[in-house]
């Protein structure tokens, strides 16, 4: 009896020591891997922001090459994923971003997004266009409705007014949906100094106040 009492006083003895020391170790383990996160993220902000400052490309030679500004109506082409087809400027809190089609990682690492399922500049419905919130969108907490929004892409300028700001949901789709009239919709995640995939999104909604409909310029180039 004296024995078996002994047995499972030593048997509780290393439970517990083995739960002493599995504390610590998930702890470690856990914190490596918050380590880990943080600094893929980090990362990835920094490969961003270096590229911010380096839009020039280069060519075959090895030689810097500039896209071209010129405008020619009858070479109006739709860009592809992942090809640059503007910039967005709001003076007002010195933003210049390049904006690409498409909103995958790979485009939102080098500058803003454009949405695939919303439409162009001068189609007269809905651009969507998403960035990070700490990167080239951080700078949307500071607009205030009446801001100009210069939207230059390869085939003219839009220029817009920010009508709208507004926090949703991250699951909220509304702000993609086409719609009657042309507007521009940039969204982040928010709030802004959220650590880890914010739940909410800053929108900020703009009216067209200039720029040549699509339909015209092609109409150009027709030759109609």
């Amino acid at each position: 009896m004296g024995r078996k009492l002994i047995s499972k006083g030593k048997s509780r003895k290393k439970s517990g020591m083995g739960i002493l020391f599995g504390i610590p170790l998930l702890l470690f383990i856990s914190g490596i891997a918050l380590i880990s996160i943080g600094s893929y993220n980090y990362l990835k902000s920094a490969f961003y922001i270096s590229r911010l400052f380096i839009q020039d490309d280069i060519n075959d030679n090895g030689k810097l090459k500039t896209v071209s500004s010129n405008i020619d109506s009858k070479k109006i082409v739709f860009p592809g994923f992942g090809d640059k087809f503007g910039d967005v400027t709001i003076k007002s809190v010195d933003l210049n971003v390049p904006v690409y089609h498409g909103d995958r990682e790979e485009e939102l690492l080098k500058g803003a997004g454009h949405y695939n399922g919303s439409r162009f500049p001068g189609e007269g419905s809905n651009v969507v266009l998403a960035g990070h919130r700490n990167s080239v969108f951080g700078r949307l907490k500071d607009v205030a409705k009446g801001d100009t929004v210069i939207f230059n892409t390869t085939y003219g300028e839009y220029i817009y007014k920010i009508s709208e700001i507004k926090i949703v949901k991250g699951n909220d789709t509304s702000i993609l949906q086409p719609l009657d009239t042309e507007k521009l919709t940039m969204y982040t995640c928010y709030p802004f100094d959220y650590v880890g995939n914010a739940p909410n999104r800053y929108v900020v909604i703009c009216d067209l106040v200039q720029g040549t409909p699509l339909k015209e310029l092609m109409k150009k180039g027709s030759g109609q």
